[in-house]
């Protein structure tokens, strides 16, 4: 069956202005991604600039070979403001004019307006490279896990490489100068390719979009807030995971926990904005003491938990005595007199990894930081996994009961 070449191309021009529409239709609907109603434009004044191109011999020259061209060669250009955009980095806009500029000047030659192969050759090496460097931009952000990143990559690349088999084709076996635009079998793999990439590009684009959304959202569900350090649900899923890992190895395990001394005295004597300050304070020096591989998040409140791989005990208590001592000095602008925050920690560590439960560790650690609190506060104390402290009351053993044993211990 013969392919019907006007209708093919006028399919291809509206099939780009109806994925431009919708792309612009998203974006107005997620206002927080910018990028969509840019890319939206890109096929809008690129469906428009494939329209002059198919009324070549209906409308002047200047508007079917220079103005159609510059706006094909505009819309991809903002394909790459787009990319950049999506990913945080600011887009100069004398660099969207660049290709469609150059389009232009060459336009201004007599002998370029009148041969066609020599257009073809420079349109296609525009197109292809930047649709490269928009592949670029896009290989930029590949630290931010989308799927849809490496596809829309590799589509952005296969375009590229179609225009520059384009420019191959036309020196190979150049067209006549008097031949109809609309005609031949390179017209035809030139409209499907170019249907094929609008459909695959908007659709990846979109779905791009979507899944860093889901990303975010997924995140903010697992991170505190306030302090910018992963909430109790991610801490409990982290050690867990954590653990199951160590018991493999049949490596051990420290866990650490930290409660802010005072915090409600200092809360309400100097007021929430401080009191918040001291969280944040203790989150970024907690951060930085630990370091990456250390697993740290907020569990609740002013209470605080670290699990990290140790081959000894006293390598987690130097790592939490590390954090106490920095904290003090740290916070110290947050307090006057002798309501000063700091904090007090406690430690647990098991050597056997059948022991290596998350009930047992936090009910460890829990009885350690009961003595460093009755202890005196701003101290670092330790207590064994199998073992309860004597002086911890058996009443209060429990994880998670601390309210009553501070109260017991006046703390």
């Amino acid at each position: 069956m013969a392919i019907d070449l006007p209708t093919l191309a006028v399919v291809t021009v509206f099939v780009t202005a109806v994925l431009g529409a919708l792309l612009v239709f998203a974006g107005v609907q997620n206002r927080a991604v910018r990028a969509l109603k840019i890319w939206g434009i890109a096929f809008l004044i690129g469906a428009i600039g494939l329209a002059l191109v198919i009324t070549r011999g209906f409308v002047p020259n200047w508007l079917s070979i220079s103005v159609s061209n510059a706006l094909v060669l505009f819309g991809i250009s903002l394909i790459w403001a787009g990319a950049r955009i999506f990913d945080g980095r600011p887009v100069r806009r004398a660099f969207l004019l660049v290709a469609p500029g150059l389009w232009l000047i060459a336009c201004a030659f007599p002998a370029f307006q009148a041969d066609i192969n020599l257009r073809i050759i420079w349109a296609s090496g525009l197109l292809a490279v930047v649709a490269a460097v928009s592949a670029r931009e896009m290989w930029r952000g590949r630290a931010e896990p989308l799927m849809s990143r490496w596809p829309t990559i590799v589509t952005l690349l296969a375009y590229a490489g179609a225009m520059v088999g384009r420019i191959v084709m036309t020196l190979s076996a150049p067209m006549l100068q008097d031949a109809p635009l609309i005609s031949g079998v390179a017209f035809t793999l030139l409209s499907f390719g170019t249907l094929l990439f609008t459909v695959v590009l908007a659709f990846l684009l979109l779905n791009m979009t979507k899944e860093r959304l889901e990303l975010r959202h997924k995140t903010a569900s697992l991170v505190d807030s306030l302090c910018g350090v992963p909430n109790r649900r991610a801490f409990l899923e982290g050690i867990n995971r954590l653990l199951v890992q160590r018991q493999a190895g049949r490596e051990p395990v420290a866990v650490i926990l930290f409660d802010l001394d005072r915090f409600k005295e200092i809360n309400d004597h100097f007021g929430h904005a401080v009191g918040d300050s001291v969280l944040q304070t203790f989150s970024a020096t907690a951060t930085r003491a630990l370091g990456p591989y250390v697993l740290f998040g907020r569990i609740g409140g002013e209470e605080f938990a670290a699990a990290v791989a140790v081959r000894e005990l006293d390598e987690a208590v130097a790592l939490a005595e590390r954090v106490r001592g920095n904290f003090e000095a740290d916070a110290a602008p947050h307090g006057s007199g002798d309501l000063m925050p700091t904090v007090s920690v406690g430690v647990t560590f098991s050597p056997e990894p059948q022991q290596l439960t998350v009930k047992g560790l936090l009910a460890a650690a829990d009885r350690a930081l009961y003595l460093a609190k009755s202890g005196g506060r701003n101290r670092v104390e330790r207590a064994p996994v199998a073992a309860e402290s004597p002086a911890f009351p058996t009443q209060f053993a429990k994880f998670g009961d601390r309210r009553s044993w501070r109260k017991a211990a006046g703390v």
